[in-house]
């Protein structure tokens, strides 16, 4: 660390011609990323509904397992009407031309169910050359610009819609919603840096570093797409991330250079000081971003390793530049920083009102340490009570293509055509499905799933090679409701006896059955990831503070920050309350990937705020050994800052919870208010409460773990921080 700071001290103008060249050259590959963005789901490798997929394709030819859904509408025209069955012949010559494997309907098949209930509709039952989920979302856009270009009369419309099609469309959804909350949230928080710091100059670095730090890491993750599959999530994170921490970053040492020259301190002398004092905890926090951001290759999920990647590259990029390019722009910019004004070169009085908090705080603690628990209560419960929702077609924006095919699906054919269930019916030992056991077994099947109520159609056909049967079920509800989850675990807890006595095996697919089993490994995985970011990021707080007590309480400080913020959000997203005053229509629950996430963001953002204010008080322990005066001082020097950032920050994600997609409302608010609270009544309220009352226990550290210089200077009684002789087991 202190070697790159000495190099951007020693050469600031080379430092800033390599950044700028990094820029210029990363900026077009950057803005091609959304072109090259794909959905926010895949099936889990190795999953039962992976399988099902990848042997149903095997079997009827690839494609197989996802089918598009295209409604072929006309309000003057009847299906009764020869210039239906001629429109529909028409899309499926373009459709093959397209490269489409089949197209069926109801004139190629005599399948009346293809027929909508208004008299009016048609359904088309695209095919298209696929193998994986992501291969057919590629498709998308071809098969709708093969009907774009079908040639129909003007009295017919096509919707292409499913579950794939919704995905790709949620692509581009989410990426006018981050535009749209960029519009807001970088003009607010224009405003709140200039209030911040009084100089436009100053005002203007942070923001400055944080764009730079996304413009990089977009480029890092569109050169990921050739060989991974990016997901528009990936692109939202790592610019929420990105905002969040390169302001954040730049503001801890543009503040600190600030502070060193209004004690009197040269221009170079200031930026050197903030340099390598600042440093230290942009690099600490760094870390806890990455550890979070890599504790997801525990998922085995393919485009949350990618997710992983654009998340740690938006850390160490966001380090970099702070550590480097900050301080070299710096002092070329100079006394130039504050103008128009002038800093006021005075000496530290009594720390103003938040040395006035901190000692009210410690002098009694107990006032305030009940009250602050009892609103953390209030907010963690509701966590007992979460549930999962999934996103779907009504969760897009009604000008979307795939959520106008869904409505027309829901209103003259049956939701569940969006993703109906597969039931996949295989013979042992390359055996026949046209056994007179078989085919019992299967009429058993059919007989028994076309009695259920909540499903409106079943079907089924052999393979070529008689070796493999479909069965395919499609709902009245749309694949993500949950009566077609629970029927999907029905379907999967059968024994099928009869089947099994028939020789076959039976296999459970579709999308519905991918959700189920993405959101199982989401919350399985979970188990691993949170013990893994827990213990990694103890490891480096211990030998970042040189204590045990300090790195527990600022992982448990994190751990309710996140739990609180899950709490606010079943309040809001799952209850209802408080939805009505944002414009929400409360989902019912919280998207399994979504709570992934905001914990393995949020536990490095906050870190932000801790190790800031941590390093400040330890800085001051290391020169007085007094636990109370460092905490005051601490807090002082530091309260109002973190105040601003975390303002910021609300800004910025709180920018994200009034966009139009539902999941990233979530995500953006949550992290908001996650942000807020940690702010405030973690960081100003319990963090001082905690270290007064832990007293000389905060800075306790084995002798074991010190350096051997250490060691010597403890037992010699003049380590401070290891051995606080002047401080005593008391409160205040």
């Amino acid at each position: 660390m202190r070697t790159l700071i000495q190099l951007a001290l020693r050469r600031p103008k080379l430092v800033i011609f390599a950044w700028i060249t990094m820029l210029a050259v990363a900026a077009p590959f950057a803005s091609r990323l959304a072109g090259a963005l794909r959905g926010t789901t895949d099936a889990v490798p190795g999953s039962p509904s992976e399988l099902a997929s990848r042997d149903l394709n095997h079997a009827f030819g690839k494609g197989s397992a996802f089918i598009f859904p295209a409604v072929l509408t006309s309000p003057s025209i009847p299906t009764t009407d020869p210039r239906f069955a001629s429109a529909a012949a028409s899309l499926e010559r373009v459709l093959d031309s397209a490269g489409m494997t089949s197209v069926r309907h109801y004139w190629n098949t005599g399948d009346k169910t293809l027929l909508g209930r208004d008299g009016h509709s048609a359904l088309l039952l695209v095919r298209p050359t696929a193998e994986t989920f992501f291969d057919a979302e590629v498709t998308v856009e071809q098969i709708r610009k093969a009907v774009r270009g079908g040639g129909l009369s003007m009295a017919f419309s096509v919707k292409v819609t499913g579950m794939v099609s919704l995905f790709h469309d949620l692509n581009v959804n989410a990426s006018d919603d981050l535009l749209r909350a960029e519009r807001i949230g970088i003009p607010l928080t224009i405003i709140v840096l200039l209030l911040v710091f009084g100089a436009p100059i100053a005002a203007g670095l942070p923001l400055v570093m944080a764009l730079g730090t996304i413009a990089i890491t977009l480029a890092i993750l569109y050169a990921l797409s050739r060989i991974m599959p990016v997901s528009v999530f990936a692109q939202n994170a790592v610019t929420m991330v990105g905002l969040g921490i390169g302001v954040d970053y730049a503001l801890f040492l543009v503040s600190r250079c600030r502070e060193e020259l209004s004690r009197g301190a040269s221009f170079p002398n200031a930026v050197e000081t903030a340099a390598n004092q600042a440093g230290h905890v942009v690099l600490v926090s760094g870390l806890a971003v990455c550890t979070g951001f890599l504790a997801l290759f525990l998922v085995h999920i393919r485009f949350l390793h990618t997710l992983a990647l654009g998340g740690v590259a938006v850390a160490v990029t966001s380090v970099l530049m702070t550590l480097t390019l900050l301080p070299s722009l710096l002092l070329l910019i100079g006394e130039k920083l504050n103008w128009p004004r002038q800093l006021s070169r005075r000496p530290r009085g009594d720390g103003g009102l938040w040395a006035r908090w901190a000692h009210e705080t410690m002098t009694r603690p107990w006032h305030y340490l009940v009250p602050s628990l009892i609103v953390l209560v209030v907010l963690i419960v509701p966590t007992l009570q979460l549930k999962t929702w999934n996103m779907g077609a009504r969760d897009l924006s009604p000008a979307m293509e795939a959520r106008q095919g869904y409505e027309l699906l829901d209103r003259d054919f049956a939701a569940g055509w969006m993703g109906p269930i597969a039931i996949l019916a295989r013979s042992r030992d390359d055996g026949s499905v046209r056994t007179k056991e078989s085919q019992g077994a299967i009429t058993e099947i059919t007989s028994h799933l076309a009695s259920d109520p909540r499903v409106r159609i079943v079907g089924g056909y052999p393979s070529d090679d008689g070796h493999s049967a479909l069965i395919f079920v499609v709902p009245r509800s749309a694949p993500e409701s949950e009566e077609v989850m629970a029927m999907v675990r029905e379907l999967r807890a059968q024994s099928w006896q009869s089947a099994r006595d028939a020789g076959l095996s039976i296999q459970i697919g579709g999308l519905s059955a991918s959700v189920l089993d993405f959101d199982a490994e989401l919350f399985a995985n979970m188990k691993r990831v949170i013990p893994v970011v827990l213990a990694v990021t103890f490891i480096a707080l211990v030998f970042a503070f040189r204590s045990i007590v300090v790195p527990i309480k600022a992982i448990t400080m994190n751990l309710i920050s996140v739990l609180a913020a899950y709490g606010f959000l079943v309040y809001v997203f799952q209850k209802g309350i408080g939805a009505g005053f944002i414009g929400l229509v409360p989902p019912g629950g919280l998207n399994s990937f979504i709570v992934l996430m905001l914990f393995t963001i949020l536990f490095g953002l906050s870190m932000d705020y801790e190790v800031f204010l941590l390093s400040r008080i330890r800085e001051e322990f290391q020169r007085s050994g007094d636990n109370r005066k460092s905490v005051v001082s601490g807090l002082s020097q530091t309260g109002g800052l973190i105040t601003s950032a975390a303002l910021i920050m609300v800004v910025l994600f709180g920018s994200f919870g009034f966009t139009r997609l539902t999941a990233t409302r979530e995500f953006g608010l949550g992290l908001a208010f996650a942000v807020a609270l940690d702010a405030t009544l973690i960081r100003v309220v319990l963090v001082p409460i905690l270290m007064g009352l832990l007293g000389r226990a905060n800075w306790w550290f084995p002798a074991a773990l010190l350096p051997r210089g250490r060691r010597a200077r403890r037992r010699a009684g003049q380590d401070a921080v290891a051995y606080p002789r002047r401080f005593r087991w008391r409160v205040g």
